[in-house]
């Protein structure tokens, strides 16, 4: 049986123990920034239980970094991975029309599983904990009822590690179960003695819920049999065990990396700390000073609105403050009728103070940029996208291309996996295939190509620069054509084509440029000589019949030869 490996289970946890020391400094911060940023994972963040409230929302006097991680996740949904366009395309590695055509229907397959999955609706929680929190985590495995099912892994209920490149190859997340729910997930005979006898006994210790974690990492080449594909000898160990007492419930593997976890940038590469930073760690400071300033502007409005009296100590208890209220007093009062008093606070201060930080959080959630996305027209070409938003794009490349490696490559290549071997794609090209043995062979994972909003705007500001350079030339060859022979016109244009989001198929090879080129030229030559000759003979017929044995007639003879 599985829970016959309790040294398995003893030797894990105590990895899991070590790597969350290791989170323990982030706990702290990511709790302040769930308070202000992300109110809604307050509770059972890090592990804590607690019951679904709005109480966390009762100290929150201002949403503007709420909303504008928001912006930011929706912004990275409809712009990078948007569900109604295509965003992405397999490519082969090498140049093959029977490969290229079957991994353009890969493309569509994966396309049509990811659009009924949840995976868009996962995504989206991703983007929002790497956007706040700096650290992301999703799962993704065959779906029982639909071919993908993905999950996000919330912040706090995991652990990670690193290789010695930096990638991220071990996961360990901590979840809790009730014994019913274990019986129902791993078998009653692979669940420990205790939990049977829980849920045998039923009533309310079968909803106790016990705690489990996860296992995901390596194996090492010594553990496994490469020859094998089982689950024991996968390239990607999967182990579940109770956290109380080591019990192994279950050991398989995957064929691929199944959990992809990013961070939003690096705290420091020298540092080898292993979560991220966010623009939520930018905007913690600005928040907090504008939940108080807002609290303060609060209290200023109200006692505008409302504003203290001061009266002299005779009508104590007779000012009516009501609606139509009436308030007696004698005539010898009136120099010293009651007045407002201390309502000269600085509104117009505070609210420049307020929209200063408020400004700020949107510029740390890229929020101007996804604003700028919303208000182009479709018909705009990557090429206008990236003149319009230039600045704000390169501020955003770096982590577009730490989001690219650490989850859009890797993803794309588990979702390729996960449709291959479930019949989806149907048999490969022969040239894709590579041979492992006499029986067995596979292929490697397939280029993936981006097309996204994003994606493009970002291939085309090299663009831009060529754009200015063809204007400038434009006008300058008038007087000085010779200039042209300092570019390399043929290659610049290809690559502007491509990067305004031309399919590559679409582009004539640069041989077959060559070889018409070429053609053009001789047919240009041909018809040369042809008019040559023709003049020639017609220079004969008007000169009149010479000797051709005569100087004037052989040198002629010659002529007309070469024409």
């Amino acid at each position: 049986m599985t829970g016959e490996q309790p040294e398995l289970g003893k030797k894990l946890l105590e990895r899991y123990e070590a790597l969350k020391a290791l989170r323990a400094p982030w706990e702290t911060l990511w709790d302040e920034i769930a308070k202000y940023i992300m109110p809604r994972r307050s509770p059972g963040l890090n592990g804590n239980v607690s019951s679904p409230s709005t109480s966390s929302n009762d100290v929150l006097f201002d949403i503007t970094a709420v909303q504008s991680n928001m912006t930011l996740a929706n912004g990275q949904l409809a712009w990078m991975s948007p569900m109604e366009t295509p965003w992405f395309a397999f490519e082969p590695r090498a140049s093959d029309d029977e490969a290229k055509r079957w991994l353009a229907k890969s493309t569509s397959a994966a396309r049509e599983e990811l659009a009924n999955s949840n995976f868009y609706t996962a995504v989206h929680e991703f983007y929002l904990d790497r956007g706040g929190f700096g650290t992301a985590c999703l799962y993704v495995e065959p779906g029982k009822k639909k071919t993908l099912n993905a999950q996000v892994w919330p912040v706090g209920s995991f652990v990670l590690d690193e290789d010695d490149e930096g990638t991220v190859d071990t996961v360990m997340r901590c979840f809790k179960l009730t014994a019913r729910q274990a019986i129902q997930k791993f078998g009653e005979d692979k669940v420990s003695k205790k939990v049977r006898e829980l849920a045998e006994k039923g009533g309310a210790k079968a909803h106790e819920r016990h705690e489990y974690i996860h296992a995901i990492y390596p194996r090492a080449d010594a553990e496994r049999d490469k020859a094998k594909i089982d689950d024991k000898n996968m390239p990607i160990a999967s182990v579940y065990f109770e956290k109380d007492g080591y019990h192994v419930c279950k050991v398989s593997g995957y064929e691929e990396m199944p959990v992809f976890v990013s961070r939003y940038l690096e705290w420091g590469s020298a540092t080898g700390w292993l979560y991220g930073w966010a623009p939520g760690f930018s905007a913690l400071p600005e928040a907090r000073q504008l939940n108080f300033l807002q609290q303060m502007m609060d209290a200023l409005a109200e006692k505008m609105a409302f504003p203290p009296v001061l009266a002299p100590e005779e009508l104590e208890g007779e000012i009516d403050g009501n609606a139509m209220g009436v308030t007696y007093f004698s005539k010898d009062l009136v120099s010293h009728l009651p007045k407002e008093w201390m309502t000269q606070g600085r509104y117009d201060i505070g609210l420049q103070r307020i929209q200063e930080r408020q400004r700020a959080i949107k510029e740390a959630f890229h929020v101007d940029l996804f604003q700028m996305f919303a208000q182009l027209t479709k018909q705009m070409t990557a090429r206008e996208v990236a003149e319009r938003s230039q600045e704000k794009l390169i501020q955003f490349s770096p982590t577009f291309s730490r989001l690219t490696t650490e989850l859009f490559n890797p993803l794309l290549e588990r979702i390729f996996g996960i449709i291959l071997r479930g019949g989806q794609l149907g048999t490969p090209p022969q040239s894709l295939l590579i041979p492992v043995n006499e029986t067995q062979a596979f292929i490697s994972p397939p280029k993936v190509r981006y097309s996204s909003r994003i994606a493009l705007a970002l291939a085309s500001l090299p663009s831009i620069g060529y754009a200015r350079t063809v204007e400038r030339l434009t006008a300058l060859v008038q007087v000085a054509p010779h200039v042209l022979d300092n570019f390399d016109l043929d290659r610049a244009e290809r690559q502007a084509a491509l990067a305004d989001g031309m399919d590559a198929d679409c582009l004539v090879p640069e041989a077959d440029v060559k070889k018409t080129r070429q053609e053009r030229a001789d047919q240009a030559a041909q018809q040369q000589q042809m008019m040559q000759a023709a003049a020639a003979a017609d220079a004969a017929a008007k000169v009149g019949k010479i000797p051709s044995d005569s100087p004037v007639g052989k040198q002629l003879e010659q002529v007309m030869t070469v024409a």
